[in-house]
Formats: structure tokens, sequence, C-alpha cells
């Protein structure tokens, strides 16, 4: 079975001799090429094209990768492609062989534009497996584009657990907590609840790897309490979390329902609770109340109560910490993700070998149909 991975970025130079030094996380794409012994396609692998890249930054789509992408494999004899954003993944709908298996995991599924383009296009057709980032958002998709439950699958991110690990046990008395990340955060919402929390530090760090948006924080005065700190490598960020009494990630509201995730898990992972806001995807990747709290959408107020909640009480910081770790060790590794992605390539590529009443392979219908 030949199989061409697909990642929506640029890999840095000398990045698996950081993952294999411990200086920075596994990375789902190079794992996903190695476990099924093949190779990985990347921005790298495309001539620059200043005009295609201004059109693909204003549409959002990697139409220059799909094109790229559908010629490999066909000329390559793959039998499947397996697209991790529908960056790549809807235009390469259009473009690619119909022999070819097709699996596209969806960060924004719920976006309104994509759905209409999709059912415009009558894409849902052409992707023998649709995976969301979350149940929310698999069932949503399902309704939106009128498909059975096995056509679309939840497929939560997941977290390299041997990179993100406490290596000190947490007192629960650290002296400040932090924010980190940048898409799609609230950080006008947390600032405001800091204003009500005067001896409580924060740390902002506002970055991303992925994305080049503007935060938000500078259309509000930072109180003394809330500093700005400088976006870090991530194997700085794990130094990071372990000096946070917890981690906070406020996220807007809006159809992006699973932003913030990979925060979330990252910091549960390091032996942290986590505040983060109530979204239909976010809040499957935490337990409320008993690995972080949920406060709601724009809730300065309630943002502070549970920050002060949290703050005042070390010995529920430390036991909801531990309770964070085991919980992503047991759901969430990496490791986990990737037995679930090989079953799915598998049964898409070779239904004939799934079990009774297993669905998740059946081939995508005729557009025809």
């Amino acid at each position: 079975m030949r199989v061409l991975i697909v990642a929506t970025n640029a890999t840095p130079s000398g990045l698996s001799d950081e993952v294999r030094v411990g200086r920075h996380q596994r990375v789902d794409y190079l794992e996903l090429a190695q476990r099924f012994g093949t190779m990985y396609h990347d921005y790298n692998a495309l001539r620059s094209n200043r005009l295609l890249r201004w059109f693909e930054d204003l549409s959002r789509f990697d139409i220059h990768q799909a094109l790229a992408v559908a010629h490999l494999a066909k000329r390559g004899g793959y039998d499947a492609v397996v697209s991790l954003s529908e960056r790549v993944g809807i235009p390469l709908a259009l473009l690619l062989d119909r022999r070819i298996c097709h699996m596209v995991m969806f960060h924004h599924g719920m976006s309104r534009y994509k759905l209409r383009l999709i059912r415009a296009l009558k894409l849902q057709r052409r992707w023998n497996v649709i995976a969301a980032i979350s149940r929310a958002e698999a069932k949503g998709m399902q309704v939106a584009l009128g498909l059975d439950e096995q056509r679309v699958v939840a497929l939560h991110t997941p977290v390299d657990i041997d990179f993100y690990k406490p290596t000190l046990p947490s007192t629960g008395q650290e002296a400040f907590v932090q924010s980190l990340g940048l898409s799609h955060r609230d950080y006008p919402t947390l600032i405001r609840a800091m204003r009500r929390l005067p001896h409580i530090p924060c740390h902002l760090r506002v970055g991303s790897t992925w994305v080049q948006w503007h935060g938000g924080h500078k259309r509000e005065a930072l109180p003394p309490n809330v500093t700005l700190q400088p976006f870090v490598h991530p194997d700085e960020l794990r130094r990071c979390c372990e000096e946070s009494r917890f981690i906070i990630v406020p996220i807007k509201a809006s159809t992006q329902w699973s932003a913030g995730c990979t925060s979330v898990q990252a910091a549960q992972a390091m032996g942290k609770p986590v505040i983060a806001t109530r979204r239909p995807g976010l809040s499957e990747y935490l337990i409320n109340g008993e690995t972080g709290i949920l406060v709601e959408p724009g809730d300065d107020r309630g943002m502070a109560e549970a920050i002060a909640m949290l703050w005042n009480d070390p010995q529920r910081v430390v036991r909801m910490g531990r309770s964070a770790r085991e919980w992503i060790a047991s759901c969430h590794s990496l490791d986990q993700w990737l037995d679930r992605v090989e079953t799915l390539v598998e049964q898409m590529v070779h239904p004939e070998r799934s079990e009774p009443g297993n669905q998740y392979a059946k081939a995508a219908p005729s557009l025809h149909e």
C-alpha cells in the first residue's frame, strides 16, 4: 500500500535533528511518513510563485500544492493520499485521480464559507474519509453535508507525551499563571479578567508557529500584573509551562470550534490544569472540573473567578494537574493517533479486510450518483 502524506507547511531545516535530540516534539506528518514507509509533501517541494501565493493567502486554499500532489500521486502509483489540512484537501478533491483514495483532515470544518463551497461543488463525494478534530465538528459536518456517520470521523489532534511531560512535581504555588498561542485568542477578555486580580502575575506569550495574525491584546492597556513575553521554541515552552501555576487559553466565539486545542493539550501533558473558553470542539480537550475549567466566551468576570479559585487552592491545582497528565497520556498521545490514522487508511484502501459493518473504508461514490 503506497500512501502519500501531505503537510500544509514548510518543514524547517534541521527539524528531524531537533526531534532526535529531544529539543522538539515529534511531528505528526513526519511520523506518519515513517509509519507508512513513504514520503511526505510540503511547501518546500514547491517553486516560489508570488502571485499564486497571494491568491492562496486570500482564498486560504493551497492550489499550487494540490496541483503538484495530484500529479505526483498519479505518476507515483499511490493508492492513497492523506491531506493533513483542508487547505490542500479541498482543491485536491477536484484534481486527484478518482482511483486514488483520499482522506482529508479538517481543522475548521464548520466554516460557513467552506461548507457552502463543498456543497456547491459536491466535494463531499470526492473524499473517502473526512476527519474532523472534534466529535462536535464531525457531527456538524455530517449534518451540513448530508453524509452518513461512517463517512465523517472524529480524530482529535494528538500531543507528544514523551516530549511534553513534567520533570518536577508541581507545588501548586508557582509564581505566575500563563497564557500562550495566537490562533483565535481572546486576549482582551483575559486582560480584563486580570485587572480584577491585581495580585496575580500573568505572562502572555502571543505567538504561533502556524499563523501570523494579531493577538488583539494591543487594543487593551495592560495592567501592571500582565507582562508580554516572547514566543519561544518548544524546548523552552516546556520550562515556561512547568514554571506556571496553571495555563489559561481564552478563545473567541467563532466557527473555529477547536481553536487552542494544541495549547490545551500541551499544558495538560505538562501536568498543568487549564482554564479555557467553552467552545463545542475545544470543550472535548479537557474534562471540566477535573483537568481544567471552562468559562463562557467573553465572560471576563467568570474567567477572573475561575483564575482566583485555582490560584487560592494549591492542592486542587496539583490534583487537577496530575489528572490532566494521566488523561492526556491515556487518550490523546501521538502514538494512539498514529494507530488510528493507520487503521483508517487501511480500511479506506482495503475495505474488504474491514470488519463487517465497518464502512469507514467504503469507496467514495461517483459524483453522478
